[in-house]
């Protein structure tokens, strides 16, 4: 099975397997797609800013990593999803995404179909080598997800961590990268 993944700046995924549509931290921020020929702009500042970077599938499945702006936006996540779209997410992205929200930690596994998504912990260590400490354990999550025999690994925003240790195989050649 071909996995196909796209990057958005600063961090949203989609990731195309088999005949499901995966995204990642979906949140249109106009600053990072000034220069997007094909965006597609719904409204700007001062209504809440709503927008695409293209023309995108609905979801099937969307993961929120944690609750930053650049990465939990409710009316992004809204143009994206399905009536029977899998969200997840950790417990922080539920007062800015609803009940829609189906909540996760570290270390649990969700199924869909033949996909298995497993949580992660990401988090910010006093000695990584991030410059902002502000990704605190306990309030963010990254994924392994499984489709097809292959594992894709999305970190989610954090530092070279202990728990990445037991993380297990990822596929290095697993994924192609789409423009």
């Amino acid at each position: 099975m071909t996995i196909t993944l796209k990057w958005f700046p600063p961090s949203w995924i989609q990731i195309k397997t088999g005949d499901s549509i995966i995204y990642i931290d979906p949140a249109y921020l106009r600053t990072y797609f000034t220069r997007y020929p094909h965006k597609i702009e719904f409204s700007k500042w001062p209504d809440p800013i709503d927008g695409l970077p293209e023309k995108l599938e609905k979801a099937d499945i969307i993961l929120i990593t944690h609750d930053h702006a650049d990465h939990c936006k409710k009316v992004t996540f809204e143009r994206l999803r399905k009536e029977n779209t899998l969200v997840i997410g950790p417990k922080r992205c539920a007062d800015k995404l609803g009940s829609d929200l189906r909540v996760v930690e570290p270390g649990e596994v969700i199924f869909f179909g033949e996909i298995h998504i497993t949580a992660t912990h990401a988090y910010n260590t006093r000695d990584g080598s991030s410059t902002h400490k502000v990704h605190h354990k306990g309030n963010g999550v990254g994924y392994l997800i499984t489709a097809g025999g292959r594992t894709v690994y999305h970190a989610g925003d954090t530092d070279f961590i202990p728990e990445m240790k037991q993380i297990g195989p990822i596929d290095k050649q697993s994924a192609r990268c789409g423009s």
